[in-house]
């Protein structure tokens, strides 16, 4: 890094920008290996003063950086011959095939009836791992809070216990939109992570530790849906923070970007609020009673996460072959999913993480991105330095990761702020990818 950067961070950790965070970044060369930490491990006073400091091997709540792990979990499945991503999962995923798909709600009846349809289209694979199957998060459709209420449940919250604790119980309300038809975040990969499951006939927590994290000799627990069951992970794990004004994410009230307030910056208001620490959120799932949740619900510390980044970065084999791995970079929506996703990308601010989108062409004005079974995908050459396949993702709570096959880098930020795609967070974020990209 550069001086001025390691100062405009320290700056923000005494502004009460940021609690801390993690930053670590890799190339093929070797020129670039770079690994730091800054700030504190918590904020909560009763651990003394001053507070322990955050580590390289601190345990976040990386949230929807799950995903990528049962991405590579499920194109195993893939070379083994199980299953492709044309498959139609229903015979694997009965629960998810007989859904409806809700059209919105009759709001001449009191309460509101909800107005369901069957599913015409077939729910492959690829639509699971590209967001593209109908199964949406409640906050993400403004139909689904209402549906929830008009049928007298309570709507699943991502990262807590509200709405089940089995895959099935949290996801098996109606879809949002035909397959492949239309594009919205969701509960694919959560669905996914359950297909693993039943395909290698191991459960995710254990599939993970021998499949994704022995081959690369990450020690088991380093990745996990139970930081609990490791007593010495309490002193490890980063506490949660946030902005005093800022509402719970994932609220009623959500306009479809995730920020739980509808208005765009994840703060409602509270933006120029120094964090605070938060006692009760996320909740770890107590013991065995919480399956493990493929999209959303795994904690571990970023260094091991990076070392996952780095073999797909150098294709090395040990987690999938090199045509296999090719998949998680290769752009596979449909063509209304895709235009779709343009639409939700044309305010990028639900998005954790610098999601670039003024590179659009000025005869068509479509964005240039995709969705492949890794995560969002550059999809062409015009970005000041990202490269076509340049892939990315990250996690609710102010993480986000990188993976640049031609450039030949891959990157990790790590924060813990309770509320997604803090816009505070966001310009460090990209100023830490271009440094990163002005050393190659």
């Amino acid at each position: 890094m550069t001086p001025e950067f390691e100062a405009r961070l320290q700056k923000a950790m005494d502004d009460g920008v940021l609690p801390g965070a993690v930053l670590l970044a890799r190339d093929k060369s070797g020129r670039i290996n770079y690994t730091s930490s800054h700030g504190h491990l918590t904020l909560d006073p009763s651990l003394g003063s001053p507070p322990p400091p955050l580590e390289i091997n601190s345990i976040f709540t990386l949230a929807s950086m799950t995903k990528l792990l049962t991405s590579i979990a499920i194109l195993q499945q893939v070379e083994l011959g199980l299953i492709t991503l044309e498959s139609d999962i229903s015979s694997h995923l009965p629960e998810l095939a007989r859904l409806p798909i809700l059209t919105g709600l009759d709001s001449s009846s009191t309460p509101p009836t909800p107005i369901l349809v069957p599913r015409r289209n077939p729910i492959l694979l690829k639509h699971l791992l590209t967001h593209s199957s109908g199964a949406c998060y409640t906050w993400a459709d403004p139909n689904l809070i209402p549906y929830f209420k008009a049928i007298n449940q309570p709507a699943p919250v991502p990262l807590t216990p509200v709405g089940g604790s089995t895959v099935v119980e949290r996801c098996a309300y109606p879809l949002s939109f035909e397959p492949g038809e239309s594009w919205q975040y969701g509960t694919g990969l959560d669905w996914t992570g359950l297909l693993v499951e039943r395909l290698s006939g191991l459960g995710l927590e254990d599939y993970f530790t021998q499949h994704i994290l022995q081959p690369l000799n990450i020690p088991p627990g380093e990745i996990t849906f139970y930081p609990g069951r490791d007593p010495q992970n309490s002193s490890r794990k980063a506490g949660m923070t946030t902005r005093p004004a800022a509402p719970p994410p994932f609220s009623e009230g959500t306009n479809g970007n995730g920020n739980g307030n509808g208005n765009g910056n994840g703060t409602n208001g509270g933006e120029k609020e120094r964090i605070e620490r938060v006692v009760h959120f996320p909740l770890d799932p107590p013991a065995e009673s919480i399956a493990p949740l493929g999209g959303e619900a795994a904690h571990g510390n970023l260094s091991a996460y990076l070392s996952i980044l780095f073999s797909i970065l150098l294709d090395d084999s040990k987690l999938l072959t090199p045509q296999t791995s090719a998949l998680l970079f290769e752009g596979c929506l449909d063509p209304q999913a895709k235009k779709a996703l343009r639409k939700n990308l044309e305010n990028p601010s639900w998005i954790v993480g610098w999601t670039p989108t003024d590179n659009r062409s000025p005869e068509t004005k479509e964005l240039e991105y995709d969705w492949a079974a890794g995560g969002l995908v550059t999809d062409g050459d015009s970005h000041k330095y990202r490269r076509r396949g340049f892939l990315q993702w990250g996690g609710a709570f102010n993480l986000s990761w990188f993976i640049d096959r031609t450039s030949g880098v891959c990157g990790i930020f790590g924060t813990q702020i309770l509320q997604p795609a803090d816009p505070l967070v966001k310009p460090l974020m990209k100023e830490f990818e271009e440094i990163i990209y002005s050393k190659l």
